[in-house]
């Protein structure tokens, strides 16, 4: 099952401010991607998740839409450089067998971490990233950890539980 549009999609899709060409990484139902597409923006969208893929092609087929549908777990298909790319990770901690689009495994963070890593090579050097993190997260330890990433955060919503925060990372 696939990662519908909640909260944090929307929230994302405000602050994303696109160039160029554009990858959204676990696109889930597609609506980042589908919205930047009818803005006229070049954009490859990819998801783990086959009920995901499926959705997205039928989207494309029957709204004519010119996205670029990949399954890919995280970079493992994409090939390229991009401007943009987009990630609204799966950022609770928990068991990502149960759920893979809302569990980042133990901590929240093993996917981001993974992402973050093989981001770098698929990032132009004047591209931006913008991703969503939570106050699961230790954003210190990431900001250390990934020191090759200026981390901006753009904006940060509350929640009864937790927060959630938009951050743009450009290389250094």
């Amino acid at each position: 099952m696939y990662y519908r549009v909640e909260e944090d999609t929307l929230f994302l899709l405000d602050h994303v401010r696109p160039r160029g060409r554009i990858l959204e990484i676990g696109a889930g139902s597609g609506y980042i991607s589908f919205s930047l597409a009818r803005m006229g923006y070049d954009v490859t969208a990819t998801d783990i998740d086959d009920d995901a893929i499926e959705h997205m092609k039928d989207v494309v087929e029957r709204e004519k839409i010119d996205v670029r549908v990949i399954k890919s777990d995280l970079f493992d298909d994409v090939d390229g450089e991009f401007d943009t790319i987009i990630f609204n990770p799966p950022y609770l901690p928990g068991d990502a067998d149960e759920d893979v689009a809302i569990y980042g495994g133990r901590e929240g963070e093993e996917v981001i971490y993974r992402f973050l890593k093989d981001a770098y090579a698929h990032l132009k050097n004047e591209g931006s990233i913008f991703i969503i993190l939570s106050s699961y997260n230790n954003v210190e330890r990431m900001k250390e950890r990934f020191n090759n990433y200026e981390f901006r955060m753009l904006d940060r919503k509350n929640f009864f539980f937790h927060s959630i925060y938009v951050y743009e990372l450009k290389k250094r």
